[in-house]
């Protein structure tokens, strides 16, 4: 059984610690403390939730970054103070037929990639749009609270199609689909206020029913209140001469019970660089000192453009103010055009092209209030704390992208590789369970990865080492060159000679031109099958297009050495582990 199988009252923190101590534990404890545990069932069944009655609200969610699970758990929090029985659930733990024994369901939902829903959520999706699998809803109350970026052409499709499919159901809809942009809190708040007036109270004179335990973590650490650590280490990890540098940070953890295990991440929250700031500045012709508002916090222009604000995608609500403010022409006809002329206006022109282009005097709090909020960027963990206790190791790829005829570079990228010894990063821990390693010690892992993506697997190692366990890894790995972008090279030797690596295959792109990723297992396919067969789960770590092709290649392969259908199998069994970008 993983760590979600089943809904807990745990803390992410104290789940660990639990999973911890029950590993330490011989057959005799564990007895003992079942038995023990069994004599105290009177006094926690007295403030447990009666097996036959249901909250009256489902609030369910599906992230990648957490925005989702957050609102859900604070609506959760709003409905128990308000009286309304309501149970926050991971949508991707939700089965479809639950629906019909609920009172109410409130979906909040982010939409990733082509329009798709959260990977973890995929399944929920699938099962509701197949007419063979999806329940019959009528008369149950329902809203969609859709998040996405406007700067994508699929914008909030995952929640639109979600909505549409459970009114085609049956279900009433209790409160128009809302949709928001990255720029979400006020409008969502905004929103489940109303829908909160909507929901089902208790009967008057009678007391709600205790909410259904849920799976909310509480860490010390968030988006919101960021852990400021300090720099140890800046290493370059491939070859000078690289125009895509990869680099090692290691960061100090000087703070207790910092919930992430292999396979978590934890969130960057990028500084914007100096020289674009001071551009933003001087195109607008305001001072940075100048005071302005960010959330209710008072702080300097400078301190909002360089850590708070966007400043590299303008948005919809930024093209909206700038054109009422400049008056040109150009930006009106894309404001009054549709969302088609303004996602082609905004695909020519950055936040410093449109204040330079078309210029105009803002104000400082208008002009903050209009702009994107700037997003924190997540990087994989590269060590395990059961070896690395007090620090966080990173693995950052610089990145370039073509805009306008011109080479622009990631901001979070940018800010990370030129971070010194010594100088201090915000972070904050993030959850990714459907990228854990399993419970049991003994199952075989396949680990494919491209560029960066071999860090999660570092980690892995470390802490199966650390433990004392000796899984079986097959590391397949590419990169561009093997005498300079061999990541980890003399780690992953080590392994290997210390037998915790079984099999190590690599590609290296620019070596071997013709060689795919994938052609390291195809090759071997007897003895991926055989590695199958007792029970190995896969994971793909890396750039989304190479691993999906590397999957397509591998299924292809595998159902028709052992059947056709194998591939969904292992799916559906949840053997399949998924972390690409």
């Amino acid at each position: 059984m993983t760590d979600h199988a089943l809904a807990h009252p745990f803390s992410e923190t104290q789940w660990h610690r639990l999973h911890s101590l029950l590993d330490e534990l011989d057959g005799r404890q564990a007895l003992w403390l079942s038995g023990y545990l069994a004599g105290q069932s009177t006094d926690f069944m007295a403030t447990s939730q009666p097996a036959d009655k249901r909250p009256a609200v489902l609030i369910a969610y599906a992230t990648e970054t957490d925005n989702s699970r957050l609102l859900a758990q604070r609506f959760g929090e709003q409905c128990r103070e308000a009286g309304v029985a309501a149970d926050v659930q991971d949508l991707a733990r939700v089965r479809p037929r639950q629906l019909a024994k609920q009172g109410a369901l409130v979906v909040i939902t982010a939409t990733h990639g082509d329009g798709d829903p959260p990977e973890p959520a995929l399944p929920f999706f699938e099962a509701m749009m197949d007419d063979d699998t999806a329940p019959n809803i009528k008369n149950l109350g329902f809203a969609v609270l859709a998040l996405g970026d406007s700067t994508y052409q699929h914008f909030c499709t995952a929640g639109r199609q979600l909505d549409a499919r459970l009114e085609a159901l049956g279900g009433e809809r209790v409160l128009e689909r809302q949709e928001c942009d990255v720029d979400f809190h006020a409008p969502a708040q905004a929103w489940l206020n109303r829908l909160l007036d909507k929901l089902p109270k208790p009967a008057s004179g009678t007391t709600p029913s205790a909410p259904a335990i849920t799976s909310r973590s509480t860490p010390s650490h968030d988006k919101q209140h960021p852990l400021r650590t300090e720099v140890l280490v800046n290493q370059r990890l491939s070859a000078p001469g690289r125009t895509s540098p990869i680099h090692h940070l290691e960061l100090a953890l000087e703070v207790p019970d910092f919930p992430v295990v292999p396979g978590d991440a934890v969130g960057v929250l990028a500084d914007n660089p100096p020289d674009l700031v001071a551009a933003v500045l001087d195109a607008t012709g305001l001072n940075g000192e100048l005071p302005v508002s960010v959330n209710g916090t008072p702080q300097s222009l400078v301190q909002a453009l360089r850590q708070h604000r966007d400043l590299t995608i303008p948005g919809g609500r930024f093209l909206d103010y700038w054109a009422e403010l400049s008056g040109h022409a150009t930006l009106k006809e894309a404001v009054n055009g549709g969302t088609r002329t303004q996602r082609a206006l905004l695909k020519r022109h950055q936040v410093l092209d449109l204040v330079r282009d078309y210029p105009a005097r803002p104000d400082a709090e208008t002009l903050v209030a209009t702009m994107r909020p700037l997003q924190p960027r997540l990087y994989d963990l590269a060590n395990s704390l059961s070896s690395f206790d007090d620090e966080l190791h990173l693995t950052v790829k610089s990145f370039h992208y073509g805009f306008n005829k011109r080479r622009e570079t990631g901001i979070a990228s940018r800010y990370l590789l030129e971070l010194q010894p010594g100088d201090s990063v915000r972070l904050y821990p993030h959850r990714n369970p459907r990228f854990h390693l399993p419970d049991d010690p003994e199952i075989p892992l396949v680990l494919i990865a491209e560029g960066t993506g071999i860090a999660p697997y570092r980690a892995f190692l470390q802490h199966r080492a650390a433990n004392g366990q000796h899984t079986p890894f097959w590391l397949v790995f590419a990169e561009q060159r093997f005498e300079d972008d061999f990541l980890y090279q003399l780690a992953f030797q080590e392994a290997r000679d210390n037998g915790l690596l079984a099999r190590v295959d690599t590609v290296f792109h620019i070596d071997q031109p013709h060689r795919a990723l994938a052609d390291p297992l195809v090759e071997q396919i007897d003895q991926l099958a055989e590695w199958l067969e007792r029970g190995a789960h896969l994971y793909f770590c890396g750039d989304k297009d190479s691993l999906t092709r590397t999957e397509a290649a591998l299924r292809e392969n595998i159902d028709a050495h052992l059947g056709a259908g194998h591939w969904k199998q292992l799916s559906k069994a949840k053997r399949l582990h998924r972390n690409l970008y």
